[in-house]
């Protein structure tokens, strides 16, 4: 059986502790930046096309996860500490985040044929902390796939016109106290933001009358820290 690592007594203070200066203490990282911290991305090249962002689809399959490394346990963080679906805080978080960025003309609630529509889905998101001898390190991953969709054609089709999936891998140091899991997988998700939003505005799919540099299908990124 998975062990499922559990809100820490240090996290719970820290909850506690910063009462008077967030606007929620619920366990929701699109609501709480002791969780999520938005990335400060503006782009210098504002588009002038709109986007329509589909809800975001919850793509993880179920694997079967190790539940040791070299005999030491590994527990892992669960979806039901949240206080709302995984997925669904991620779409809101990626919608509020385009929204600031600058990168299209506007985030509409309804597709237009002549605005792009972006398909996202969650590959990844898992936390945990790995036991050793000396301590234990936590861990953390998030995966995010982009489709988007160009203009509708005469035909009313529209072609693909940028697929990618971004993410990270974070991995704390070797500690007796290491940060939580739930903090982690926030930094995880910050990177992996950062990504998208650099990712779209170098791909020129938001300007019209612009090559637009066409992503290949991909895996999520390389871990970075």
């Amino acid at each position: 059986m998975v062990h499922t690592f559990r809100l820490s007594a240090a996290l719970l203070g820290l909850l506690a502790a910063t009462a008077c200066s967030t606007p929620s203490l619920v366990a929701d990282f699109a609501k709480n930046d002791i969780f999520y911290v938005d990335v400060p991305f503006q782009t210098q090249a504002p588009g002038d096309r709109s986007v329509f962002v589909a809800p975001l689809a919850d793509a993880r399959t179920a694997v079967v996860l190790p539940t040791h490394e070299r005999g030491f346990p590994i527990a892992y963080s669960g979806d039901d500490f949240w206080e709302r679906p995984v997925a669904q805080m991620v779409g809101e978080v990626l919608v509020r985040q385009l929204v600031t960025s600058g990168l299209f003309a506007q985030v509409v609630d309804r597709a237009s044929p002549e605005g792009l529509v972006v398909k996202p889905s969650l590959v990844s998101f898992v936390g945990g902390a790995t036991e050793a001898i000396s301590g234990s390190r936590s861990f953390a991953e998030v995966g995010l796939r982009l489709q988007v969709l160009g203009p509708a054609g005469v035909d009313g089709k529209r072609a693909v016109v940028h697929e990618q999936t971004y993410g990270s891998r974070q991995v704390s140091p070797l500690e007796i106290n290491p940060v939580s899991p739930y903090r982690l997988v926030g930094r995880s998700l910050h990177l992996t933001m950062a990504k998208v939003l650099s990712g779209l505005d170098g791909s020129n799919i938001a300007r019209s009358n612009v090559p637009v540099d066409v992503a290949l299908p991909a895996e999520a990124s390389t871990p970075s820290r």
